[in-house]
């Protein structure tokens, strides 16, 4: 797997709530030594309100670096800062304010 996500949010780009650790683009920088990437599939994610949700819930969390939502696949990309982690559990609590269901989560070092 790349070190980058695409960001796509059905037609809407959302670049200022993606770091590069998360984001792939021409533009994109490359990833933090240390950050760690996870990929949260949920259910229920349908609209622009359900990623706004989302974003809002995990960027309040001292440990992620950026949210990027893909609607398409049902998936919550978190971009962690070097050094820094959630739990299964942490992530699954945030998923539940967000007023949805984790389905699986899956860890990528960067």
């Amino acid at each position: 797997m790349s070190k980058m996500m695409t960001m796509t949010l059905g037609a809407a780009a959302i670049a200022l709530a993606i770091p590069a650790a998360v984001a792939q683009s021409p533009e994109a920088e490359t990833a933090q030594p240390g950050a760690t990437l996870l990929t949260v599939s949920v259910k229920g994610m349908v609209c622009d309100f359900c990623a706004q949700a989302v974003t809002k819930v995990f960027g309040r969390n001292d440990a992620v670096d950026g949210v990027h939502v893909d609607l398409d696949n049902g998936e919550i990309h978190v971009g962690l800062k070097p050094g820094m982690s959630l739990s299964d559990e942490e992530v699954e609590t945030l998923v539940n304010k967000s007023g949805y269901a984790m389905v699986s989560l899956e860890r990528e070092a960067l």
